[in-house]
C-alpha cells in the first residue's frame, strides 16, 4: 500500500470518529444544572402514601396544609444548548415558618467528565432533586437573562400537605437520585408526576388526549434549530419512534407546555392555576413556535457533495481515494453508533427503529477499506465497487420506504444529503474502472 493511502486512511478514521460521537451524543443536551458527585447504587425507601389511602394521614395532612401554598416557577431558555430546553422548579412555602423551597430535579454531575460522557451516550445518565430557598434559585436565573412565570396552584389543605410530604421524601439522601430520561423522565415531567400523584390521578386524563401536531423530533428540532452540529445530530439519530404525534401529557417533557397546560386545562372541575405572574422576562429573541424546513438546503447539500466526489474524480485518483474513504469512514462509524444507541442502549425508545441507517451503516466501513482497490482489475477491486453499489442502492431503497407507511420517518434532510453522495461514489467507481480497463486494452 502507498504511503499517501495509508495517511488518507488515518484522517479519514480520525475525522469519522469525531463526528460519530458528536452526533451520537448531540440529542442528549437537555437542561439540567451542575452539582456535586453522587453515588452509582442507592436503596431508596418506599414512598409516602398517596391521597387517599389512609384517612388519617390525610387528615393530619390536611391540618399541616393549611400554611402551605405551592406553585410552579417556570424558567425561559438560555443561552447554552442544554439551557435552550427551558428548567422548572416547583415550591413549597410554609407562612407559619417563612421557609420557601424550590426543589429542582434537574442536578447531575460533570465528574469525573469520562463517566459523565459514557452515562449519555448509553442513556444510563444519573440526575438528582435538590431543594433551594425559592428567592435564591429566583435570583440565579435572573441573573442569566432567562424568563421567570410564577404559577399559584389551586389544591386543597389535604394535597398542599401530601405534596409536602412527598417533597420531604424525595430530597433524603437515599431517595433523591434517578435515571434521567430527556423526554419521558425529566425535571419537568418530574413536577407533572408529582401534581398527579397528589391529586389523586386526576391530572393524566386531563391531558391525556393529542392536541395539534407535535412529536419529539419537531419539538426538539425546534429548540436547537440555532446550532447546526447539534439539530444535525438529533435528525440523524432520532428514529420514526420520535415521530410520533404526542399527547399533552407527553409534551410535558417541555416547561413550556406544562405550564400552559396547568394555566388552561381544567382538572378535576377546578382551574388548577390561581394566580399567573411574570417575575420577570428576558431580553432575548423568542425562540420559534415552530421546526425549520430545511429539506431543499440538505438536497442542494447532497448534490452540491455529490459534483464535488464527480469533479475530484476528474482530476485527481488520490484525492477520489482520500475522498472517498472520509466519506465511507464516518458514515460507517456513524451507523456502527446508530446502530448500538438503537438496539443496545436506553436510547432504544427514540432511537431505535431508524431509516437513517439504509444510508449510515456498519456496512460503510467495509466500503472504506475497500475502496482504495476500486480500479482494480481483480476479486478485490470487483468487490470494493460492488460494495460501493450496494451502499448506494440500500441508499436509494430507503428513500423510497420513507414515502411508505409503516416506514416514514421525518428525517429527509438525512437521506437528500447521503444519498445523491453514495449515488456518485458508485458511479464515478465503475466509470473509472472501465475507462482503466479500455485503457489498458
Amino acid at each position: 500500500m502507498t504511503r499517501v493511502n495509508q495517511w488518507t486512511r488515518r484522517v479519514a478514521l480520525s475525522v469519522g470518529v469525531a463526528a460519530g460521537a458528536l452526533c451520537v451524543a448531540a440529542p442528549a443536551l437537555v437542561q439540567a444544572q451542575a452539582a456535586a458527585p453522587m453515588p452509582d447504587n442507592v436503596a431508596q425507601t418506599p414512598p409516602p402514601p398517596a391521597p387517599g389511602v389512609d384517612a388519617r394521614l390525610d387528615s393530619a395532612r390536611a391540618a399541616r396544609g393549611q400554611s402551605l401554598s405551592v406553585a410552579i416557577y417556570t424558567y425561559g431558555p438560555g443561552d447554552e444548548v442544554f439551557e435552550r430546553f427551558g428548567h422548572i422548579a416547583l415550591a413549597v412555602a410554609d407562612a407559619n415558618t417563612g421557609e420557601d423551597i424550590a426543589f429542582n430535579w434537574g442536578m447531575f454531575n460533570f465528574n469525573p467528565i469520562t463517566t459523565f460522557v459514557w452515562r449519555f451516550l448509553t442513556g444510563d445518565t444519573r440526575y438528582w432533586m435538590e431543594g433551594y430557598r425559592t428567592f435564591e434559585f429566583n435570583a440565579a436565573y435572573q441573573a442569566q437573562n432567562r424568563t421567570i412565570r410564577k404559577q399559584v396552584l389551586n389544591l386543597s389543605p389535604a394535597e398542599r400537605g401530601a405534596l409536602y410530604d412527598l417533597m420531604a421524601w424525595n430530597a433524603q439522601e437515599q431517595n433523591k437520585f434517578y435515571r434521567y430520561d430527556y423526554y419521558n423522565d425529566n425535571c419537568s415531567t418530574r413536577v407533572r408526576d408529582a401534581l398527579d400523584w397528589a391529586l389523586g390521578g386526576a391530572l393524566r386524563p386531563a391531558l391525556d388526549r393529542v392536541s395539534g401536531h407535535h412529536t419529539w423530533r419537531d419539538e426538539t428540532a425546534r429548540i436547537t434549530a440555532d446550532n447546526l452540529p447539534v439539530y444535525a445530530g438529533i435528525q440523524i439519530a432520532l428514529g420514526r419512534n420520535a415521530d410520533v404525534h404526542l399527547t399533552q401529557w407527553q409534551l410535558a417533557f417541555l416547561p413550556e407546555y406544562l405550564a400552559r397546560d396547568l394555566a388552561a386545562v381544567p382538572i378535576a372541575g377546578r382551574s388548577l392555576v390561581t394566580t399567573d405572574t411574570v417575575l420577570f422576562t428576558a431580553q432575548r429573541p423568542p425562540m420559534s413556535a415552530t421546526a425549520p424546513d430545511r429539506i431543499l438546503p440538505a438536497l442542494l447539500l447532497g448534490l452540491g457533495l455529490a459534483a464535488l466526489v464527480v469533479g475530484v474524480a476528474w482530476r485527481s485518483g488520490a484525492a477520489l481515494t482520500l475522498v472517498g474513504m472520509s466519506w465511507y469512514l464516518l458514515g460507517g462509524v456513524m451507523g456502527t453508533a446508530l446502530l448500538l444507541a438503537g438496539t443496545v442502549t436506553k436510547h432504544v425508545p427514540y432511537m431505535g427503529s431508524n431509516m437513517s441507517l439504509t444510508a449510515l451503516s456498519p456496512l460503510l466501513l467495509l466500503a472504506a477499506v475497500g475502496w482504495a482497490w476500486r480500479r482494480e482489475s481483480s476479486r478485490r477491486g470487483r468487490a470494493a465497487r460492488g460494495l460501493a453499489a450496494v451502499v448506494a442502492v440500500l441508499a436509494v431503497t430507503g428513500l423510497a420506504l420513507m414515502h411508505v407507511p409503516g416506514f416514514s420517518q421525518q428525517s429527509m434532510m438525512v437521506m437528500m444529503t447521503v444519498v445523491p453522495v453514495h449515488v456518485a461514489l458508485a458511479m464515478v467507481a465503475a466509470h473509472r474502472a472501465r475507462a482503466a480497463g479500455a485503457g489498458a486494452s
